[in-house]
């Protein structure tokens, strides 16, 4: 017993050190492929470069490590954090606030949205809006699909979508989409932490946002908008 514990905590001390190493070389590359899915490697060939954490758009607790980027209208963070499991991946957080053409943003399309950031990270196969999750807090409705593996490990992929009546954005953005992978030792609750509002409405941002534009991420299942 004592051997698999060992053996399970060196599995973990090797997934953080291994995201918060691999940040760090992406951050220096230009289509870095981020994470098992290939995040950012289907968005644009611009680099990325490590960030500081107290310069953070959100404050998720388990945060290691930072890069971030600007994509013509879009600004994207991607946050790294502590994964404890021995699942394979890494745990992140990825927030991508942009000005969509100065439009309404429209219906959140969760295969859209997908094909932009790469794909589904492992361990989430076969997507889709009918396996879709949702759940209410002060700042909206976020969405999730969960994953577990043996009695103790959860894993979440959420997703979510802000806007300047929500929280606070960087400045020249009006919305703000998020796209959660993350694996626990713990429950589905703990594992959504970081998508939910106590942690992603307090980012570091010192200025206002453009005048809002779009609405809050609606249902994949609703109707187009009236």
């Amino acid at each position: 017993m004592f051997s698999s514990k060992r053996s399970d905590l060196l599995s973990a001390t090797a997934n953080r050190l291994a995201l918060v190493g691999f940040l760090a070389v992406a951050a220096c590359t230009a289509s870095p492929g981020l994470f098992s899915a290939g995040v950012g490697a289907t968005r644009s060939a611009a680099q990325y470069a490590l960030g500081r954490l107290d310069r953070l758009w959100a404050t998720p607790a388990e945060a290691l490590v930072m890069v971030q980027r600007r994509v013509g209208r879009e600004s994207e963070q991607l946050i790294g954090l502590e994964n404890d499991t021995t699942l394979e991946g890494d745990n992140y957080l990825m927030l991508i606030a942009r000005l969509p053409d100065g439009l309404p943003a429209g219906r959140f399309v969760l295969g859209d949205f997908l094909a932009r950031v790469g794909g589904a990270p492992y361990p989430f196969r076969n997507v889709s809006d009918k396996s879709l999750r949702s759940a209410s807090d002060s700042a909206g409705t976020y969405f999730w699909l969960q994953y577990s593996a043996g009695t103790q490990t959860n894993c979440v992929l959420a997703f979510r979508r802000l806007q300047g009546s929500d929280r606070l954005l960087p400045r020249g953005t009006n919305l703000m989409e998020a796209l959660l992978r993350n694996c626990v030792n713990g429950s589905v609750e703990e594992a959504l932490a970081p998508i939910r509002d106590s942690q992603i409405r307090l980012g570091a941002i010192s200025n206002t946002s453009a005048p809002n534009g779009g609405n809050r991420m609606l249902s994949p299942l609703a109707g187009p908008p009236q």
